[in-house]
C-alpha cells in the first residue's frame, strides 16, 4: 500500500509534511484550482494546487477541507512561493481540526515531478504485488501435493500471519486451527450465513480491534461441505486474498479426490451391506475386507433402515460412519448393521436428525446368516415412524397393539394356516397392499412390476387364502398373519 507518507519520503521532491494522519492509501494526484474539486475527485487522491481560487480565503478553508475529507482524499499538498508565501494558518487549523494530511511544496518543485514519482511509487508497488502473489501461489501449490490437507492449512497461515481452519458445514473443526487467533465464533457465524448460497459465496466480519475473518465454501460441485476460515490480525491486501482463493481452489481439488475416494469405499460398504440382507454373507464378508476403515460383519447384528429427505439420510450416513457402524445406500434407504450393544446408542445419535425429516427403524437382533430376517423387520418398523415417534424398534412394533391381545401359540398356528399356500412372491405383494392401503398403482411402484402383474398376484391370493381383500376385517386378518409370521422368524 502507498502512502501519501512514501511521496513525502522521497528526498529529490523536497516535501514537507505539516500534518499526517492515518487516512486512505494513495490511488493517484491530481491537479486543480477550483474552489471545491470534490466532484472531479474519486477518493484516494493526494490533490495538488498553488491556491489560485483560494486567495483571500479565511474561513473558507474549513468547509473546504471537510469536503476533501468527506470523499475521501488521501491528502492536500499545496505550492508555496506563487498564491500564498506559506500556508496559512486558517488552512493548516482546519486539517488539524478535520483530519486531512497536509503537505508543502516548494516553489523548485514541480507538480509534474510529484506525479510522475506517485506513478513510480504505484508501478511498484502493483509490481511487488504480484511478485508477491505468484510467490504465494507458488508455495501453497508445493504444499498442496497429496491428499493430506495439513501441510497446505499449515503454509497458509504461515504466509498470512494468522490463523487457519478447515470447517465442517455444521461448524466443527475438521483441519486445525493452525496459527493463532482464529475467530472460531465468527468463523461460525459466517458459515450458517451462506450455507444455502452454494459454492459462489464469500462471506467476512470484521471485529473492533482490527481483526477480519473471511469464510470460503470449499467444493467444485453440489452442496459444499467444508469451508475455509481465515482469521489475520489486520486487513487483507490483494496478495493475501489471491493467497486465500489459490488456497481455496487446491483445498477443493484435494477434497474432491478424497470425496471420490470416499464415494468408492461407499459403494463398496453399501454392496457389502445389500449382500448381507440377502443372505449372501460370504461375499459381504469379502467386500467389507477390500474397503478400508470399514467395520467388520458382527456375528450377532441389529438392522437399520433409514429413510426421510435427502440432506437428512446424507447426515445419517456419515454419523453412522463416524459411530463405527457397517452402512450403506440400498435403494432410497440407508441401511445400517450394527451390534445389538451399539443399536441404543447410534440411533439416539440419529435422533437429532428428526426435525429434518429423519426415520429410523430399528429390526430384530439376529444372527449375522439371518440379516434379511432383520431388515424385514427394521422395514416394519420403520413403516410405523411418525413424525412424533421416528424411531421404532421391531420390538415396540410386535409387543404393542392387536399382535399383544393375541396368545402366542394361537398366534403362529393362525399365521401358519392362512399363509401357508401362499409363496414369497405372494406373501411380499401382500405386504405391500396392506402396506399401501390398497392402492395397486403404489404396490406396483414399490414392487417394480406391473399393475396388472399386482392385480393378478392379490386375484390369486384371495383364491388361495378365500379371503376378501376389499374386506377391512381381512385386511386386519393379513396383516396380523404377517406380522405374526415376522415376530415367528
Amino acid at each position: 500500500m502507498v502512502s501519501v507518507q512514501d511521496l513525502v519520503a522521497l528526498p529529490e521532491l523536497g516535501l514537507r509534511l505539516v500534518h499526517e494522519v492515518d487516512g486512505p492509501a494513495l490511488r493517484w494526484v491530481a491537479t486543480s484550482e477550483l474552489a471545491d474539486p470534490t466532484p472531479y475527485l474519486e477518493g484516494g487522491e493526494l490533490l495538488l494546487t498553488t491556491g489560485l481560487g483560494t486567495r483571500g480565503w479565511s474561513e473558507q478553508w474549513a468547509a473546504y477541507v471537510e469536503r476533501l475529507v468527506a470523499v475521501g482524499a488521501a491528502g492536500l499538498a499545496v505550492g508555496v512561493g506563487l498564491t500564498h508565501d506559506r500556508l496559512p494558518e486558517a488552512l493548516v487549523e482546519a486539517c488539524r481540526q478535520h483530519g486531512l494530511t497536509l503537505v508543502e511544496v516548494p516553489r523548485r518543485t514541480h507538480f509534474v515531478a510529484i506525479s510522475r514519482a506517485a506513478a513510480e511509487l504505484l508501478q511498484g508497488q502493483e509490481a511487488a504485488q504480484t511478485r508477491l502473489a505468484l510467490d504465494l501461489q507458488r508455495r501453497l501449490t508445493q504444499a498442496a501435493l497429496g491428499l493430506d490437507l495439513r501441510p497446505l492449512l499449515e503454509r497458509l497461515a504461515q504466509l498470512l500471519g494468522g490463523a487457519v481452519a478447515l470447517l465442517h458445514r455444521d461448524g466443527e473443526v475438521e483441519e486445525g486451527p493452525f496459527g493463532a487467533g482464529l475467530d472460531l465464533d465468527a468463523a461460525r457465524t459466517e458459515v450458517a450465513g451462506i450455507r444455502r448460497q452454494g459454492l459462489g459465496a464469500v462471506a467476512s466480519a470484521q471485529r473492533p480491534g482490527g481483526a477480519t475473518t473471511l469464510v470460503r465454501p470449499i467444493g467444485l460441485a453440489g452442496r459444499p461441505e467444508h469451508y475455509l476460515a481465515v482469521t489475520v490480525p489486520a486487513g487483507m491486501g490483494d496478495p493475501q486474498r489471491s493467497a486465500v482463493s489459490t488456497a481455496a481452489v487446491l483445498l477443493s481439488l484435494a477434497v474432491e479426490r478424497r470425496a471420490e475416494r470416499r464415494a468408492a469405499e461407499r459403494r463398496l460398504r453399501g454392496r457389502a451391506v445389500e449382500l448381507l440382507i440377502d443372505g449372501d454373507l460370504r461375499s459381504a464378508d469379502v467386500l467389507v475386507a477390500a474397503a478400508e476403515a470399514t467395520p467388520d460383519v458382527p456375528e450377532r447384528l441389529r438392522v437399520l433402515r433409514v429413510g426421510g429427505p435427502e440432506e437428512a439420510r446424507a447426515d445419517a450416513l456419515e454419523r453412522l460412519e463416524d459411530a463405527g457402524v457397517l452402512a450403506g445406500r440400498v435403494g432410497g434407504e440407508i441401511v445400517a448393521v450394527a451390534t445389538p450393544a451399539q443399536a441404543a446408542p447410534v440411533t439416539a445419535g440419529l435422533a437429532g436428525l428428526a426435525e429434518a425429516g429423519l426415520r429410523v427403524g430399528v429390526g430384530r437382533a439376529v444372527a449375522a446368516v439371518d440379516a434379511g430376517r432383520s431388515a424385514e423387520t427394521a422395514r416394519h418398523a420403520l413403516d410405523r415412524t411418525t413424525a412424533a415417534t421416528p424411531v421404532r424398534r421391531w420390538e415396540d412394533v410386535a409387543d404393542v397393539g392387536p399382535l399383544a391381545l393375541v396368545p402366542e401359540g394361537l398366534g403362529r398356528e393362525y399365521a401358519a394356516s392362512l399363509l401357508a399356500p401362499l409363496d414369497h412372491e405372494h406373501r411380499t405383494t401382500l405386504a405391500a397392499f396392506l402396506r399401501h392401503h390398497g392402492a395397486r398403482g403404489a404396490v406396483a411402484d414399490d414392487l417394480g412390476v406391473h399393475r396388472n402383474t399386482v392385480r393378478n398376484r392379490l386375484a390369486e391370493i384371495e383364491r388361495l387364502t378365500g379371503l376378501d381383500l376389499d374386506d377391512p376385517a381381512a385386511r386386519v386378518g393379513a396383516w396380523l398373519a404377517l406380522e405374526l409370521a415376522d415376530a415367528d422368524r
